[in-house]
């Protein structure tokens, strides 16, 4: 089936894959299909397959119903039509299909591709072309795949995703927490640095004591409830503002892209997080420069203070490798 004013350049086009989790990856391979392909066939792999060739996998992987089922609702969202088939062999159908011409296949698994056009002409078949999708990365660099969806790594989009085992670990400070007078004589003793701000509390507070941050990460809430922090901050401040999604229990790569873009120009800057901004302390104590001074919110506790230094990168990178 053509698409808009594209005319696909093969008449029937073959796409395989366990389905797992119906995840970015899987929707670009099947777009990829639609584009190529007047027709296309899609093979889901079955539980006999997957106990023959995948048993490792095999208590963690949805039934072949439940897997068809998704790529059936997928199919019917955005409007495709497709045949779906039972895969129980590595190389069929797509071997002794005698209308297929093409065939999806990544660098993964391109070897599949090119044993299945071998077996082909064994039979006397023409040869498939063999159309190469890119891995679809996460926000890790990492490609985005069921087995990491499973594992609670990332997200349907490849977003990194904070463990739930880490939840009490992050809750503890990265730095020393101050409060009642001892943060004003901080602020004080600390207005040479660089400084950094994460929460909408943290930053309206430097601004009370008569400091602009010179990057100030905000969400608009406080304790999950909106604020209306953006009337309570510095022309200063609000003039040079970048809005990004990230959040809650995720870091963005546009975030992360946002911290470093700053981090290269440091000039006074607000990043508006769409989500929740509590994750992005580590990466802002990452990539801040050496000896900068971030300020977060410690609840019912008052504002940790983080002097960034070599140990704390570390310490930060430790726990975001964590997320992946």
């Amino acid at each position: 089936m053509g698409i808009g004013y594209y005319q696909a350049m093969y008449n029937h086009v073959f796409v395989a894959g366990t389905f797992d989790g119906m995840h970015r990856g899987h929707e670009v391979i099947l777009r990829r299909a639609f584009i190529e392909g007047e027709h296309v066939t899609i093979g889901v792999t079955s539980d006999a397959f997957i106990k023959k060739f995948k048993f490792a996998q095999l208590d963690k992987l949805a039934k072949y119903s439940k897997r068809k089922k998704d790529l059936e609702t997928w199919l019917r969202v955005h409007e495709k039509e497709a045949m779906i088939v039972s895969i129980n062999d590595p190389y069929e159908p797509a071997a002794s299909m005698a209308d297929l011409d093409a065939l999806i296949v990544t660098r993964e698994n391109r070897n599949t591709g090119e044993r299945i056009n071998r077996l082909r002409q064994g039979s006397t078949l023409p040869c498939l072309a063999l159309i190469e999708v890119p891995m679809v990365s996460g926000e890790d660099g990492r490609p985005i795949s069921s087995t990491r969806l499973r594992n609670g790594e990332i997200d349907r989009n490849g977003r990194l995703i904070m463990p739930d085992s880490m939840r009490a670990e992050l809750a503890r400070p990265l730095g020393i927490v101050l409060s009642g007078s001892r943060i004003g004589e901080a602020i004080k003793n600390h207005r040479e640095n660089l400084i950094v701000t994460v929460g909408d509390i943290a930053t309206e507070t430097l601004v009370k004591h008569g400091t602009i941050p010179s990057f100030s990460i905000i969400d608009q809430k406080v304790n999950r409830n909106a604020h209306d922090t953006l009337a309570h901050l510095p022309d200063t401040l609000l003039r040079n503002s970048i809005k990004v999604k990230s959040g809650p229990g995720y870091i963005s790569q546009e975030a992360i892209k946002a911290i470093t873009t700053w981090v290269k120009k440091p000039t006074t800057t607000l990043l508006v997080v769409d989500g929740e901004e509590d994750l992005l302390a580590l990466p802002a104590i990452i990539h801040a420069p050496r000896g900068s001074i971030l300020y977060y919110g410690q609840p019912n506790k008052g504002l940790a203070c983080v002097i960034v230094t070599n140990e704390k990168k570390h310490e930060a990178l430790a726990l975001l490798a964590r997320f992946s």
